[in-house]
């Protein structure tokens, strides 16, 4: 059946509105039922507002009272007599409370939804004009009335104004300031559209192998708006009921628990769904689902509910998840002394997902590579992801939905913390995991080399439109943000830390705030002799991070130390401007440090010195080291002479347990990428690595895989190579021997599991024929014989399996495998492998079958895209066929994807020719609009310069390193 034309259906008259009611009448009886839901608007909900069955504090997030006006934000431009033109909506109309009424059509084939709402509005000055965000929606019926007596008001026809997705409604006479009316809307939108806003999925159930669909919405960050009008902006906050229209043997489910199902009075072969009102909060944070799946339960120390919901062949896959999210929520209960505010707290995990999780209050949404945990088919790192996401949605029900951002400028303050807590959150459920330490490879070292550049940008970063907002949903924000928390700890203290974030939630309550709110709070705690906005301003608005240059001077039985602050840069030769920063990109730097005899101390380098000296009491002319950021807290990089560096390398050699594991980490980490951006040679991180052979911990190797990985990617096709490669195999082999291949199930530590997987990828990809050859003969007994590979390196066997002899009918028995596969980690692991074929055909045939939504789902495809170009003979494929397909590429999924964004820099990172560098400028002057790729796409030109520069200036240096220090003949 047509279905009307979303892009211009607000537009359409009238009459032809009219037709269209009338097909809908005469040809589809389920139609008929939709049509009911958005011409019959119940008005005996409004006045029902069910009560907060949780603790006694949630029912402070009830109705509005007050009568002042909220302050308004103005941008330059802003219009007073045409409010429309605005980017953000005026202060002076805000919503208290929504009704909203909801059927999602998705049975018999259909892919639509219809609704009513009715929005209870404070008017807090005399206007004439309602403005409310809608998007793609068709509003078939806008009618306005005065709560005080119910009587209409006069308006004027509606209109669209498309560039700031309003629907304006302008009142013949003025709303008078202090009075409050009640907005009725009815309107449609298309559940197939996209997998944001409010749509439709699907799934087999591999029990029945029948085709089941389900309704589900991700609003974040401007998406609400897709699937009710909304005054769609996080500051602009409500209580909201919600009733859901839905089919009888389906659930519905919500923010809050329902009140009551009850047969529909418009068709009483229909169910619908009513729920608590809600506690006060922002649109992006609303969720509704219609679905059939099942759950599992348990109940937190302070008697919340938690449930777990997936589909019915999969919801066991639950349990791990409903330990970590019982355990996380306990755990930051205690922590925040705050408690949870609502009377449940369901998860559920969603089969087609653009993200990774959403944190809507009281029902976090997941992709099921994230929540769901088979022991028998997963990996340690699948459980270790599975538990951090986890343990980061449940503490965005504290810090972002009890406190939320002002404005998404503020963004980092949601994420940067939930970015942090992850790891509290994973490590309070399996504590020999190491997570605190792990935090260090993970997320801080990782966003260090982003932040690096000259295209970066400051945390707290001015954002406008959907694009921006959309683009700032990236590592700065998550990882730098969580970066910089986590060093604000160390230095306050972990006590006085929270305590002053649970102040911070017990003051913002309900509300909004920007990040100078959170430092005040932490202020009044703090103890350390610092102001904490002071220094914390120097890491959250400039870019980039401090290089720490230190030089050392005897003077009798002491050692003057000087620490010299400059900005580090991923290319030292760079030119900037410091002005353009406010603090001229000096920073407030803790400066801890370790000496060899086991002492220990502290500096501190503040905004506006360049370097500061202070004495310790032991010298270095023969023999010790002073290492500084320890255990890595520190958001920085530091610089040591040239002997200090020697003695690290004959040291560590000598006994490498000398130094803590994330000091060892660290050291590896700043030595590779000092080296990278020039400020020291190669032959520091070269001769540093040699203790690796002897290293049995995870987190060394973690940071040392990196650092190999971009000199393994600057020079697999010259010819100094495979002394690089022999290197590598010699300090690999002997630790991989030692390990072995196989895992010792649960009696093995989980880091030596992980350290496994690294170990064996540097041997394969190295090209150890010992390596392949394992992988292969696993392999072949796979797809050959059905015998099971070890979960934790089943993506290895996979990747190398076929690359090293898969034929094109392995890859069809693989594809056959994946298409039957009910395991979410397994269809993942089954796509990498197949990404890995040499055969060239396959690949340009996989890229067109990801292009196929019953194929490969849109939640994969730039998975598989991505994939593809990982594998050498894949990555010119892959190039060429995303400038090729470029037009289908934003036809699809628009600019304004930030996955479309990413994808062009993912793929072309590691170019490093004026040829290439060519034929990325070349596509990006042909096709302008980078949309939310835009910051992406200059990150790319940047990294492909410097890669460019890296190899004139190193190549040879490293060759030379390598033949004076292997033995090699050259």
């Amino acid at each position: 059946m047509q279905r009307l034309d979303m892009d211009s259906g607000v537009k359409k008259g009238t009459n032809k509105r009219l037709v269209y009611f009338l097909v809908f009448l005469v040809i589809v009886v389920p139609v008929v039922v939709g049509i009911l839901v958005w011409q019959l608007t119940d008005k005996t909900c409004e006045n029902k507002l069910p009560s907060v069955n949780g603790d006694n504090d949630a029912n402070t997030g009830n109705k509005q009272t007050t009568t002042s006006a909220p302050t308004q934000t103005t941008t330059p431009g802003f219009s007073e007599t045409e409010p429309w033109k605005n980017l953000r909506l005026p202060r002076y109309v805000m919503p208290i409370h929504y009704n909203i009424t909801l059927f999602p059509d998705i049975y018999n084939g259909n892919a639509w939804f219809y609704g009513n709402e009715s929005v209870e509005i404070a008017i807090y000055k005399d206007t004439k004009y309602i403005l409310i965000h809608q998007h793609f929606l068709n509003i078939t019926k806008t009618s306005l009335r005065r709560k005080n007596d119910n009587s209409d008001i006069a308006i004027k026809k509606p209109f669209y104004y498309e560039l700031n997705q309003f629907w304006v409604i302008e009142t013949q006479d003025m709303l008078l300031d202090g009075s409050t009316v009640i907005l009725d809307l009815t309107f449609d939108g298309s559940l197939s559209r996209a997998i944001v806003g409010f749509y439709k999925s699907k799934y087999v159930n591999s029990l029945t192998n029948e085709t089941r669909y389900l309704a589900t919405s991700k609003f974040e960050p401007v998406d609400a708006r897709r699937a009710f009008p909304c005054f769609d902006e996080p500051n602009i906050k409500a209580n909201f009921t919600i009733h859901l229209v839905h089919q009888d043997g389906y659930t519905a489910l919500s923010n809050m628990p329902e009140e009551s199902i009850d047969d529909w009075e418009h068709n009483n072969t229909l169910k619908i769904t009513n729920f608590q009102e809600s506690v006060k909060m922002s649109t992006y944070l609303v969720c509704f689902i219609v679905c059939d799946f099942k759950y599992l339960e348990n109940t937190t120390k302070f008697g919340t509910k938690v449930r777990t919901f997936a589909t019915p062949d999969r919801y066991n896959q639950t349990k791990f998840s409903l330990e970590v999210a019982i355990k996380s929520m306990e755990l930051y209960q205690d922590l925040f002394n705050v408690s949870y505010p609502l009377p449940k707290q369901d998860m559920i995990a969603i089969p087609d997902f653009v993200s990774g999780a959403m944190e809507h209050w009281g029902l976090i949404t997941y992709r099921e590579t994230n929540m769901l945990y088979n022991a028998q088919q997963a990996s340690p790192a699948n459980q270790q992801r599975v538990a951090v996401v986890v343990a980061h949605e449940i503490s965005h029900q504290w810090f972002g939905n009890i406190v939320t951002m002002d404005w998404w400028d503020d963004l980092w303050l949601n994420e940067g913390f939930a970015s942090f807590m992850e790891y509290l959150g994973a490590n309070v459920t399996k504590p020999s995991w190491e997570m605190l330490e792990q935090f260090v490879t993970e997320d801080v070292q990782p966003v260090m080399v982003v932040d690096s550049v000259t295209s970066s940008h400051p945390i707290v970063v001015n954002v406008n439109n959907p694009n921006q907002i959309n683009e700032v949903f990236d590592s700065i924000s998550y990882s730098k943000g969580s970066a910089i928390i986590g060093m604000l700890e160390a230095v306050m203290g972990q006590d006085k830390f929270f305590e002053g974030v649970g102040n911070y939630l017990k003051a913002f309550k309900w509300g909004n705030a920007k990040t100078d709110d959170l430092w005040n709070e932490l202020n009044k705690v703090n103890t350390g002799g610092f102001g904490v906005k002071d220094m914390m301003d120097t890491w959250t608005r400039q870019m980039g991070l401090p290089y720490i240059n230190i030089s050392l001077k005897t003077e009798g039985a002491k050692t003057v130390v000087t620490a010299t602050q400059t900005r580090f840069l991923a290319n030292k030769d760079t030119v900037f401007d410091p002005e353009e920063s406010p603090f001229r990109y000096k920073w407030y730097v803790y400066l801890d440090y370790l000496l060899s005899d086991g002492q220990s101390g502290q500096s501190w380098i503040n905004k506006t010195q360049n370097e500061v000296v202070f004495d310790v009491s032991s010298t270095f002319e023969t023999s010790g080291w002073i290492k500084f950021n320890r255990f890595q807290k520190g958001f920085y990089r530091v610089n040591y002479p040239q002997n200090i560096w020697s003695r690290f390398s004959t040291d560590l050699q000598a006994d490498n347990t000398i130094l803590n594991t994330v000091d060892k980490a660290g050291l590896i980490d700043d030595s590779f990428n000092l080296a990278r951006a020039g400020y020291i040679e190669y032959s520091i991180p070269l001769n540093l690595i040699k203790f690796l052979d002897k290293e049995l911990n995870h987190l060394p190797w973690e940071s040392a895989y990196n650092g190999i990985g971009y000199i393994t990617d600057m020079l697999q096709t010259g010819a100094s190579f495979s002394l690089f490669r022999n290197f590598i195999l010699e300090k690999a082999r002997p630790v991989l021997a030692q390990i072995g291949w196989e895992d010792m199930g649960d009696t093995e530590n989980h880091l030596r599991k992980l350290m496994r997987v690294n170990l064996i990828s540097l041997a394969c990809g190295m090209g150890d024929q010992d390596c392949l050859n394992n992988a292969t003969d696993r392999f072949r007994k796979w797809l050959d014989k059905g015998e099971s590979v070890t979960p934790n390196i089943r993506s290895i066997v996979y990747k190398y399996g076929m690359m090293s002899g898969g034929t094109p009918e392995d890859w069809d028995k693989m594809w056959n495998k994946y298409k039957v596969e009910t395991i979410p980690q397994e269809q993942i692991k089954l796509l990498y492998g197949m990404a890995n074929t040499k055969t060239m055909w396959l690949l340009v045939r996989y890229l067109e079958y990801a292009k196929q939504e019953d194929m490969v789902r849109s939640q994969d495809f730039f998975t598989v895209v991505q994939y593809i170009s990982q594998n050498s003979v894949g990555n010119k494929l892959a190039w060429d066929w995303i400038r090729s397909n470029w037009d289908y590429l934003v036809n699809r999924f628009t600019t304004y994807s930030r996955s479309l964004g990413r994808l062009v820099p993912n793929v072309i990172s590691d170019f490093n020719s004026e040829f290439e560098l060519q034929q990325v400028q070349d596509f990006f002057n042909k096709y302008p609009d980078a949309g939310a790729g835009a910051r992406g796409r200059q990150n790319a030109l940047e990294d492909i310069k410097a890669n460019i520069q890296w190899k004139k200036n190193n190549e040879k240096k490293i060759t030379d390193w390598l033949c004076q220090n292997t033995g090699a003949t050259c």
